[in-house]
């Protein structure tokens, strides 16, 4: 049963009338039971891989001798002693009942072959027990806040609404833009007027010196004019 919110903006809707306690529980206990049958096709493919890993291992070995002292079944409970020969040859069952004769590193190639596939079965059933633990944990959380009376509260999206909040908001961050530059440019300019300033100053020290330089200079010529004058008049 869904409410309207206050101020008639969206809907507050109950978990439990989306999600119901019991049905959620229901679902999370079907996903448990799908998880114990992969656990249990899990470990019997991992069987497979012990027993295909120690068959590698014995055919790996039998040819390091030419014959093998072995007790052979006989019937489900009797054995008999028996000797193990032509300990480099194998027949290998190929699938639908077809076998082929293969020789010890052939048939340990197969295996092998046949054990990576194994590994990647192994793989595929963990990755799909991680998804099925995460769905039965996702009906369980379900359940317990449908129980709690948590609700789901929507508003609906208005889009003149929200363009007009986000206008506001964006005029307020070019207001600030423009304040920021108009303070960094009154600032370069105080600069450039303190560089100018000081750039005249600069020159106008410049000229005063170049003139003291030049009286200098003059002075010791009117000297010797002088002196040159009073010589003629001596004469």
């Amino acid at each position: 049963m869904e409410e309207a919110a206050t101020g008639g903006r969206g809907t507050v809707t109950p978990f439990a009338s989306m999600f119901p306690a019991s049905e959620a529980q229901k679902a999370a206990k079907r996903v448990e039971e799908k998880i114990g049958e992969k656990q249990k096709e899990l470990d019997s493919i991992k069987e497979f891989v012990t027993e295909n890993t120690n068959l590698i291992n014995l055919v790996s070995r039998l040819p390091d001798e030419l014959n093998h002292d072995i007790m052979v079944p006989f019937g489900k409970a009797a054995f008999f002693p028996g000797r193990l020969i032509h300990t480099n040859e194998f027949m290998v069952l190929l699938g639908d009942g077809y076998y082929a004769e293969r020789t010890a590193k052939q048939t340990v190639e197969i295996l092998t072959r046949r054990g990576k596939t194994l590994d990647s079965q192994v793989e595929s059933l963990m990755a799909n027990m991680k998804d099925l633990k995460a769905e039965a944990s996702f009906f369980d959380v379900t359940a317990s806040e449908a129980a709690e009376g948590l609700v789901e509260i929507r508003e609906d999206y208005v889009e003149e609404k929200f363009r007009e909040k986000h206008s506001k908001s964006d005029d307020k961050n070019n207001d600030k833009q423009v304040e920021f530059e108009d303070d960094e440019y009154a600032r370069i300019m105080s600069r450039l007027d303190e560089l100018e300033k000081e750039e005249l100053e600069a020159e106008a020290e410049e000229v005063d010196a170049k003139d003291d330089v030049e009286s200098d200079v003059e002075q010791p010529d009117a000297a010797e004019n002088n002196d040159e004058s009073d010589t003629d008049e001596q004469s």
